[in-house]
């Protein structure tokens, strides 16, 4: 049996090919009613499946034409879509000829089994004899028909614009809500900074004050442990004031407008090299700056960013001496165009890679590199609100890159 199959989908086209060609039938594929006419015009089909809804001639006109012909009016025509699938359209494809009226979509085997149903019961002769309808007939109820499935999506665009309207006036709402939440979150957090930067402080002062009275002024009343105990207590009072300062340095980067203008990256990281070079002119540290990095982003910002990493480079290569070298180059990071920062320090086991973005997390002791722990997740913090990504690589002795994306 040769089937004629006319479908605008391809995918559906050639499921219903690879189904019917499982069970020996031979199959031809046209892509709209034109095609299908001129097909099935050169080579007879025994059965034709057409969809509805096609470009260039949609499937009632086709089987409208077909009918025109007296050698293929009577080739079985079925309709197979997911589109025209109303009453009133079965009732004008059934008026035009149609076999049956099929909706998609269906199990091949489902098909299979149903098509050959339709063909089995042949219809009455009455039926075969059926004349095609005049131009004027058919263009009468095929614009009736367009015109209810017009009316029909119209209804369907009206219902969802209505539901899309009361969804955004509710979104807006939630909107404005959370706004409000927001704002009193950031005050709260504001006037929590305010007392942390004032309230917590000067007692600590106070206690880093009176332990260092004690320590010169009653020394000679004190033995070696009670000196040690004052000190330790100094330098822990000292130690809470600068996780004070960092956390407060930290929640000061996490807020505030972003002003995103075009930065140049290789020009704010000539001046943090330089700055660090004045701050330590015994040091010889190579740098290395690549021209040309410009990005779309906070400049304040993107220059705490850019201190914070090659500070650390600085940092961390000082045991190479002379033979120091720090790197400030353009890359990609994910597809994205990227800025790295490149030394030759310590480097450090990539397994504690995660821990170096939380505040106060180091992988160096104290005494090796100084610092507060809190660069890199300020950095990292900045480079969120940008909505980009940073990342670490390095290895132990052999220095580290960080790369990051805006």
């Amino acid at each position: 049996m040769k089937v004629l199959v006319v479908d605008d989908s391809r995918n559906d086209r050639k499921i219903i090919r690879y189904n019917f060609e499982w069970h020996g039938c031979q199959v031809v594929e046209a892509s709209n009613g034109k095609q299908g006419l001129e097909l099935a015009a050169a080579d007879r089909p025994d059965l034709i499946i057409s969809d509805c809804l096609m470009p260039v001639m949609d499937g009632f006109q086709f089987l409208h034409e077909i009918k025109k012909f007296q050698d293929l009016r009577l080739i079985p025509f079925i309709f197979y879509s997911a589109v025209y699938t109303g009453s009133r359209e079965a009732e004008m494809a059934t008026s035009l000829g149609a076999r049956a009226f099929l909706v998609k979509p269906m199990r091949p085997e489902e098909l299979w089994d149903e098509v050959g149903r339709l063909l089995a019961a042949e219809p009455a002769e009455a039926a075969q004899e059926q004349k095609p309808w005049r131009e004027e007939e058919f263009f009468k109820n095929y614009s009736q028909l367009v015109a209810g499935k017009l009316e029909e999506k119209v209804r369907e665009l009206s219902e969802t614009n209505e539901s899309l309207l009361r969804l955004n006036g509710e979104l807006e709402r939630r909107v404005v809500e959370r706004t409000s939440q927001l704002e009193a979150a950031n005050r709260e957090l504001d006037m929590f900074s305010y007392s942390i930067s004032h309230d917590l402080r000067a007692p600590l002062r106070h206690l880093e004050g009176f332990s260092q009275a004690l320590i010169e002024e009653y020394a000679a009343k004190l033995n070696h442990t009670g000196k040690e105990y004052l000190e330790r207590l100094r330098k822990s009072a000292q130690r809470l004031t600068e996780m004070i300062d960092a956390l407060l340095e930290l929640s000061r980067h996490s807020r505030g407008k972003l002003v995103r203008e075009s930065v140049d990256l290789s020009l704010l990281a000539g001046e943090v090299a330089a700055q660090l070079a004045r701050s330590q002119p015994e040091r010889k540290v190579s740098f290395e700056v690549a021209r040309g990095m410009m990005v779309r982003g906070d400049a304040r910002l993107m220059k705490v960013v850019l201190e914070q990493l090659i500070g650390n480079a600085w940092k961390f290569t000082e045991p190479r001496g002379d033979e120091a070298l720090v790197e400030v180059f353009a890359t990609e990071l994910d597809g994205r165009p990227a800025c790295a920062v490149r030394d030759n320090g310590v480097g450090f086991e990539m397994n504690y890679a995660d821990k170096l973005f939380s505040p106060f997390q180091r992988l160096h002791a104290q005494n090796e590199f100084p610092g507060r722990g809190i660069g890199l997740a300020i950095a990292r913090r900045i480079i969120t609100r940008h909505g980009g990504k940073i990342e670490a690589k390095a290895e132990p002795g052999k220095g580290a890159t960080f790369t990051f994306a805006v």
